[in-house]
This record gives structure tokens, sequence and C-alpha cells, in this order.
């Protein structure tokens, strides 16, 4: 699989879009897999899968569960 790109919009929350960068197209039916990590622990907060446009259909954490912290996404 090719690139991914988190990015973090203050008013829209955190989203990514998923490239196949070896086919040249959206990523479209990737399961993707959002942790919090503090410390030790490593604590899943969403799981989704993407659309035809290698995007989500909408933020992975957003408003109030969007806070300042350390993130991991794991593609599969």
């Amino acid at each position: 699989m090719g690139a991914a790109l988190a990015v973090a919009l203050e008013d829209r929350g955190l989203t990514t879009h998923v490239l196949d960068t070896a086919n040249g197209r959206p990523a479209k039916g990737l399961a993707i897999e959002l942790f919090g990590l503090s410390g030790d622990e490593r604590t899943l907060l969403t799981s989704v899968t993407t659309n035809d446009d290698g995007r989500c259909d909408g933020p992975l954490l957003a408003g109030e569960a969007f806070r300042q912290g350390v993130y991991e996404l794991v593609f599969h």
C-alpha cells in the first residue's frame, strides 16, 4: 500500500486520506484502526473502512473527543 496522510483540523477533527501509490488511485475498502497512546497504554478509539475515494466518511475524532495527544493509525 502507498502513502497515508493524517490531517488535524481544529474545526473538523482528525481525518485521513489513503492513496494506493502502486496503482495510482485511492485505497478504497481499507480497514483502519485509530489508537490513543498514553505511556505504555494503547487504547482502540475507533475502526473504520475507507470509501471509494480512499477517505473515511467522517472524522476519526472530532469535537471534545479530539484532544491533544499521541495517536496511532494502523492500516490493514
